[in-house]
């Protein structure tokens, strides 16, 4: 236990980037199958530029080759957020089906006058006391289908903490059905599941299908239920 220390802190420190801590070895005996591609639908906030989501796709790809994995941007829209906090984003992508082309839904938030006042008051209460309040992306837990992350930031002290590059690795991982753990095993033996669902003869063979953290399959869009979001 004692020996497990110094790594329990650090995914407690670095919580909101990562997933857990890879294990090479453990991965390079698991077959993930041939390569496969994520059709990832996008909404954007005006303020986040076509190269960033370049650069953050580019990322993405980067750790999802390790299991034989791509994801194919679509650009839905550009739109103003539809409410200042995070749980306003999921409801409103929780009321967006997802559509014969989406695989799965992602909402890139970008930075406004109101993040950046929200950011001093959040670096402030961690200064003072030491909790980080800022949550950098989320991903809903009734299909894993559908999350956000902050695509834009520049605060020193928080690129201390992650980046968007990372936080779009970290929310990806949720996308394809990964818990939080401290090492990564129990990830790699979920995506190999999720991909072995694609020989699944109940698949819509449209769908990228995915495994909740729970273990429920997701093999077609039906299963992907929508919400209306009332206010």
């Amino acid at each position: 236990m004692l020996q497990s220390f110094p790594y329990i802190l650090l995914l407690f420190i670095f919580q909101c980037t990562t997933i857990g801590f890879h294990q090479k070895e453990i991965r390079e005996k698991i077959s993930f199958g041939k390569e496969e591609t994520i059709r990832v639908c996008l909404f954007t906030e005006p303020d986040i530029t076509k190269e960033e989501i370049k650069d953050l796709f580019t990322a993405w790809n980067e750790e999802l080759s390790l299991y034989q994995l791509k994801v194919e941007p679509i650009h839905l829209q550009v739109l103003q957020r539809p409410g200042f906090w995070g749980t306003d984003i999921l409801g409103y992508l929780m009321s967006t089906p997802l559509t014969k082309d989406c695989d799965r839904l992602v909402y890139f938030k970008g930075r406004t006058w109101g993040d950046m006042a929200f950011e001093v008051l959040t670096l402030g209460i961690f200064a003072g006391v030491g909790i980080k309040l800022e949550i950098q992306g989320a991903v809903e837990g009734q299909s894993n289908t559908r999350g956000y992350i902050k695509a834009k930031y520049q605060s020193t002290i928080q690129l201390l903490f992650t980046s968007p590059k990372s936080t779009l690795i970290h929310e990806g991982y949720h996308l394809l059905g990964c818990g939080h753990q401290l090492f990564m095993k129990d990830c790699y033996e979920k995506i190999r599941d999720v991909k072995l669902l694609l020989a699944d003869p109940e698949r819509d063979p449209n769908f990228f299908p995915n495994l909740t953290t729970s273990g429920k399959k997701i093999l077609n869009r039906s299963q992907v239920l929508t919400y209306s979001n009332n206010d």
